[in-house]
């Protein structure tokens, strides 16, 4: 499409209209000429009505047609161009002038001589003229330039004024405003300057406010950038944290199998050693640190955990302002703890966790702030969100518990904030912070059905913003309270092994006939499938979730169909990926977490067994 300039379009527009209304009134002017051109007409046949017409009736009467020649004479002129007067019988006749030179308007008149004073009239001639005038073409074309150019003088300087003042007040403005718009780059928006006109003056024509609303609509963009910007970056968070999450939880579960083979044979080998020997107390050692390599990937796997099916109902105001005076004792004296918290906030979860979460929040904060002191404040609220802010924090809209947890130290810098979530990340010495705190915050949010975000406030202090879907009234049920010690309960059932990993079925195996038990092993579900079919003689099925071929699960289920009085106890590191839904058919009798020491499968047998 072709661009016209404003001012050149303003520019044509003024001409032609100048000019249309210049030709107009020159239009107008000669045809007032053409109308003063019949008034004169007129007024030359009412002038000789009344000065030479009575002369002539005189002279006509007296039959003194030279004095009829003198008169018709005197009175031709360039209007009267023609007169002719004739006695009544038209013997004679006197004429001056040119007869014919059109255009002319005729006059006929009759010559009446009053014969006495009663007012009896006798006529005695006739008159005839020919007034000459002009056509309004020939005035057009004689006057037409003439009255152009003058009329084009007041016209077109009238209309330069008016340009004149349009030009400086509206189209230089509009120019600009369109040089302004055409020049927006969406890519460079954020750094984009505003308008500006006339900033702080009182008077605002249509072109300020024009401006002021394209200077609105920029800002409106910046914010909508900026809030994408704010909320892609949520999302590459997410996702990368999920990511990170199935790795985890992949990693966790191959470890576990081999720190459950680890823990199992050391235990064993501790059992086995003599009572306060130098041998017994080394392998206390291996199991210490067993033990924390245990908590280490409980902690990696509640870092990868997926939304749970809880049943509790947790009140978190309440857990919070436990959390909260547990730690205070903690914290340095410098610190100090503001809260603000509304009560009757509820959601479905485990208080141990949340607690977990308050805890290493608190810990981070009180870190930052160990030096020169500072504020924690904990705002607890319930926040309604619409679809465009739930959609990038991968919720549904809806009501939500939103936890503020906010310092005012010197904030998270840019460099870091995408790295805070992941396992192991930490600014802190070695010594003093392992990299799980925010990880395992992470996971439990997420593992609650919820979100977590670091809102941009570097320089500020760090806030922490947590969103946790608002327990519904009703479907709640209490949390049975967990229950049994750690005891040795033994046994002599004959107990069917599988697993796809030798090493975890020799300890198991180990485990199992130190318990007393009579044991069968099978590293393969189909093959054990298939013997479990040709046997009657076993008390227990103790399997794995992940294995080749065929899920623990799975293998459950049909051996279900065959045998369904056969008790069965299915164990894995990595539980969540068992879906809370498959649990309830009861296929599966008991589940173990692994890695298990010796206490927690004579437990679970005996529990199962036992009924």
């Amino acid at each position: 499409m072709k661009r016209v300039s404003l001012k050149n379009r303003l520019i044509f527009g003024f001409l032609s209209i100048c000019t249309v209304i210049t030709l107009g009134i020159s239009v107008y002017q000669i045809s007032r000429l053409q109308q003063r051109e019949f008034d004169l007409l007129q007024h030359e046949i009412s002038s000789f009505e009344q000065g030479a017409l009575p002369s002539i009736r005189e002279a006509v009467w007296n039959y003194d047609w030279a004095m009829v020649e003198t008169i018709a004479t005197s009175q031709v002129n360039p209007l009267l161009s023609y007169i002719e007067i004739c006695d009544v019988e038209m013997s004679q006749c006197s004429h001056s002038g040119i007869a014919g030179d059109e255009p002319f308007q005729e006059y006929h008149h009759d010559i009446d001589y009053q014969t006495s004073p009663l007012g009896n009239y006798l006529p005695i001639g006739t008159t005839y003229l020919q007034l000459h005038y002009q056509t309004f073409g020939q005035l057009f074309n004689r006057y037409i330039v003439s009255e152009f150019l003058i009329n084009g003088l007041g016209v077109f300087g009238v209309a330069v004024c008016i340009f004149l003042l349009f030009h400086l007040g509206v189209v230089r403005r509009l120019i600009r405003i369109a040089n302004y718009t055409s020049d927006i780059d969406l890519t460079e928006v954020e750094s984009l300057d505003p308008l500006n006109f006339q900033p702080g003056s009182p008077v605002q024509d249509e072109v300020d406010l024009l401006a002021d609303a394209i200077d609105g609509f920029v800002e409106r963009i910046k914010e909508e950038f900026s809030r994408r910007k704010q909320l892609e970056q949520q999302l590459n968070q997410v996702q990368k944290m999920e990511a990170l999450g199935t790795l985890a939880g992949g990693i966790a579960h191959d470890f576990n199998n081999i720190l459950a083979a680890m823990l199992g044979y050391v235990q064993l080998s501790y059992d086995s050693a003599e009572e306060g020997s130098k041998l017994q107390r080394r392998l206390e050692q291996v199991l210490i640190a067993g033990e924390r390599a245990k908590s280490l990937i409980a902690q990696i796997m509640l870092f990868s955990r997926k939304p749970e099916n809880f049943t509790q109902k947790v009140a978190v105001a309440e857990v919070i302002t436990e959390a909260l005076d547990l730690l205070r004792a903690s914290l340095p004296a410098n610190v100090a703890i503001e809260t603000s918290l509304a009560e009757d906030l509820w959601i479905v979860g485990d208080s141990s966790q949340l607690h977990q979460v308050i805890v290493n929040l608190s810990t981070n904060a009180g870190y930052e702030l160990a030096e020169r002191g500072g504020t924690i404040r904990v705002v607890l609220t319930l926040q309604r969100l619409p679809v465009e802010q739930a959609e990038p924090l991968e919720l549904d809209p809806g009501n939500y518990v939103q936890l503020s947890f906010c310092d005012n130290g010197s904030g998270i810098s840019d460099g870091i904030s995408g790295h805070i979530f992941d396992p192991f990340f930490t600014t802190k010495k070695s010594v003093k912070g392992t990299g799980m705190g925010l990880a395992v915050v992470h996971g439990i949010v997420k593992a609650h059905g919820g979100a977590i975000i670091l809102e941009p406030n570097v320089g500020k202090g760090a806030c922490f913003t947590l969103y946790l879907p608002q327990a519904p009234a009703a479907k709640i049920a209490a949390l049975p309270a967990p229950g049994g010690s750690v005891v040795l309960w033994p046994g002599h059932e004959h107990i069917f092994l599988l697993d796809d990993e030798p090493v975890v079925i020799a300890m198991t195996q180990d485990m199992l006939e130190s318990l007393g038990y009579k044991v069968s092993v099978c590293l393969k579900p189909l093959d054990a499938l298939r013997q479990l079919s040709e046997t009657d003689n076993i008390d227990l099925l103790l399997t794995d979730l992940t294995m080749p071929e065929m899920s623990g699960i799975e293998l459950a289920r049909k051996l279900k169909r065959q045998k369904p009085a056969l008790p069965i106890i299915l164990y894995s590191g990595y539980l969540d990926l068992l879906h809370k839904s498959e649990l309830q058919d009861g296929t599966i009798n008991h589940l173990l977490h692994k890695p298990f020491t010796v206490g927690d499968l004579s437990r679970a047998i005996r529990q199962v067994l036992d009924g």
